[in-house]
């Protein structure tokens, strides 16, 4: 019972955040078990791992503890982006582009102040494909560029408030909230929203803090450009307005040029696009597809579902607030603070966030928990900003550590995602993306402009990103080169087919297949018709 005498001895001698394990082990080591074979060995090697973990976890918490925050924050940053890069290249190796990023691809082809969505997407895939290839990796690259500057919007958010160890664990918290990882596969209408939310909230918490009429411009601006990203962020102005009628503060702050300053700039930036909707039907149209008349019975579990799957997003950062042992002094600080500003954060966190499910069960619509993308930068101020909270550098390096497991083991785990993805029927438009886009480019005359929308299944969104000069058409348009694609199974797509055939078009069944790691997905049967333009016969 040496053995057992000397794990308990150093089990009791580490740090508080191994005392569960030490309770755990004084179980486990009893005569009871010592006469398993092998008992010794495993033991032995048990002792060794969690000692090493142990020396490391102090080792980090030495390192937060003398490290200049902004190295940390740095550091911690270009990790996420390299893990998660490597995550997204191998989970999308056996897949092509997103539909998100196809319909981006034709958005960018001509600047706007508007498209189906708000223009801010458009603008953003523009620029950032004038400098990067047009390539699948750029496309995840500018993705994971974009959830990073939210993360650092949002801890120069958090370090406004709170101390280096409290925002370095919010920081991490947010890594850990799968929106900003596993979930964001595409820049879409959803994350582009991300980095400026967090610097909308930001701004007015700063104006707000200290009336500054810089920080009053940014914050309308920012508001604005939010609201050009999605039109969620209506959610977000409801929120700026609530906070800005709560609180002591409220005289001080509507007899200051703060709230005039802040709206009129809100005005300005989203003025021209408020000009294109009154000229246009895209967005609205958009906008009503959304709506759906269902009994308030389906209406109240959709809103219902949605909270459901809110704090299904945050449970590791709800784990991190639980595993400090709050008082019930923190407790009561967390739900209503004491301080004002964190009040404020309350009330731009919670309204934002609840507002949609309350309104679903009046005018319900195709509400999902996934929407909820850049809700969660205040996330990390409202669960540990009471000062009742003990953080310190050691939780810090153990929270980290935990976060870092967790990504690491996704990243470890992607080649098995990969392969799951290349065997679904889900994903089986993205398998042949490129294949069909390919094979319809080599029967064009030239470059292909148009691609009917009557195309199976969705085929035709993604196409775009691999077809430069084209765009999606709801009908037959033929004043330039038409794609049509269908799968051999769909007669309706396959009966305009045969019309385009009968009027002079080009087609071919293809099927193709995908491989990752020498495993074949199972085919998918295409057909690929290709129009010439009016008056020009296919040879």
């Amino acid at each position: 019972m040496a053995l057992v005498d000397r794990a308990k001895g150093k089990l009791t001698q580490s740090d508080g955040f191994f005392q569960t394990i030490r309770l755990l082990y004084s179980k486990l080591f009893s005569e009871n078990w010592a006469s398993v074979p092998g008992y010794n060995r495993v033991t032995s090697a048990s002792l060794r791992l969690l000692g090493a973990v142990a020396r490391l976890g102090r080792a980090v918490e030495r390192w937060v503890d003398t490290t200049a925050e902004g190295t940390i924050v740095a550091l911690v940053l270009a990790v996420f982006v390299v893990l998660c890069m490597i995550f997204w290249v191998v989970t999308t190796a056996p897949l092509d582009v997103t539909i998100d990023v196809g319909e981006a691809s034709v958005w960018m082809q001509h600047f706007a102040f508007g498209y189906k969505h708000p223009p801010m997407t458009g603008w953003i895939f523009m620029l950032w494909f004038a400098v990067f290839p047009r390539e699948p990796w750029s496309a995840d690259l500018l993705t994971v560029t974009s959830d990073a500057i939210a993360l650092a919007v949002s801890w120069r958010l958090l370090r406004d408030y709170l101390d280096k160890n409290r925002a370095l664990l919010g920081l991490i918290a947010l890594i850990l909230i799968p929106l900003y990882t596993v979930k964001a596969e595409a820049l879409n209408a959803n994350t582009v929203m991300m980095p400026f939310w967090a610097a909308t909230l930001l701004f007015y918490l700063r104006a707000r803090r200290s009336l500054g009429i810089a920080d009053a411009c940014l914050a309308g601006a920012f508001a604005s450009l939010t609201m050009l990203g999605k039109y969620w962020a209506v959610f977000l102005f409801v929120g700026m307005a609530a906070a800005a009628l709560t609180g002591p503060g409220v005289r001080r702050f509507w007899r200051s040029p703060v709230p005039y300053v802040m709206a009129v700039s809100a005005l300005i930036v989203i003025a021209p696009h408020v000009a294109w909707m009154l000229s246009h039907r895209d967005s609205a149209e958009f906008a009503e597809g959304v709506v759906h008349r269902v009994p308030f019975g389906e209406a109240l579990w959709l809103s219902t579902y949605y909270v459901l799957g809110a704090i299904a997003y945050v449970v590791m950062p709800l784990i991190f607030f639980v595993a400090l042992r709050p008082s019930r002094a923190a407790w009561r600080d967390t739900f209503w603070p004491t301080d004002e500003l964190r009040r404020q954060a309350l009330v731009l966190f919670i309204v934002p966030l609840v507002l949609p499910a309350l309104i679903n069960l009046v005018i319900p619509y195709r509400l999902t928990p996934d929407w909820t993308w850049p809700n969660w930068a205040l996330l990390p101020l409202v669960l540990y900003g009471s000062p009742a909270l003990v953080i310190n550098a050691g939780v810090v390096a153990r929270g980290g550590l935990i976060g870092l497991a967790l990504v690491l083991a996704i990243v470890v785990a992607s080649p098995a995602i990969a392969l799951v993805r290349l065997t679904q029927t889900r994903d089986l438009e993205r398998r042949h993306t490129l294949q069909i886009a390919e094979t319809a480019q080599k029967m064009a005359e030239g470059p292909i402009k148009y691609i009917w929308d009557s195309g199976s299944n969705g085929i035709s969104n993604g196409l775009p990103f691999y077809l430069p000069q084209s765009r999606p058409s709801a009908t037959a348009d033929k004043s330039g080169t038409l794609l049509l694609v269908c799968l051999s199974d769909d007669t309706a797509c396959q009966s305009h087919a045969a019309t385009l055939v009968g009027e002079g078009a080009r087609t071919t069944t293809v099927a193709f297949t995908r491989s990752f790691l020498g495993i074949h997905s199972p085919p998918g049967v295409f057909s690929i018709t290709v129009a010439s333009p009016a008056g020009r016969p296919a040879e």
